[in-house]
């Protein structure tokens, strides 16, 4: 997803116009609002030096009211992309860092980090993730992966 910073500066710019259509209105302008990506999205963003395959998901925890959520929804749709509709139940680490792609007005997009995405695949989702945890294992995984793992219990023997 390459272009995601594109499609969140537009989601800025549309809240802006609406925000200025509501003053005009005397109505409830939109809030400021973060969201955070994640998943196999994350890692696409990150630039992360490993085999992906290409999804149409976007999983992220977004704190947008249900009108930005919308306008999040087609745009997306625009890029033959949809917004997860489980994407908020994803589980990451509580030390998952987050790392700006987009910072506007009214939107701030931010991406997790890939030992974390990596680590709620392995602990979530091992046998689907099996191939990717693996490649990452075997091209150096980072000590903060080892160290997330033992603290979450990944039987990292599994991808081995």
């Amino acid at each position: 997803m390459d272009n995601l910073a594109e499609i969140f500066l537009a989601l800025d710019q549309w809240a802006a116009r609406e925000n200025v259509r509501a003053r005009a209105d005397g109505t409830l302008a939109h809030k400021r609002c973060t969201v955070r990506v994640l998943g196999q999205s994350a890692l696409w963003a990150a630039g992360v030096d490993l085999t992906l395959t290409a999804t149409q998901d976007l999983d992220a925890y977004g704190d947008y009211e249900w009108a930005v959520q919308q306008e999040l929804e087609r745009l997306l749709g625009e890029h033959g992309k949809v917004l997860d509709p489980h994407g908020h139940e994803v589980w990451m680490p509580t030390e998952t860092t987050y790392s700006p792609i987009y910072r506007g007005t009214f939107v701030e997009a931010l991406v997790a980090d890939a030992d974390a995405v990596l680590i709620s695949k392995a602990l979530k989702a091992p046998e689907k993730n099996r191939a990717l945890v693996t490649e990452y294992l075997a091209k150096g995984a980072s000590e903060r992966f080892f160290e997330l793992a033992q603290k979450y219990g990944v039987d990292l023997e599994q991808f081995g």
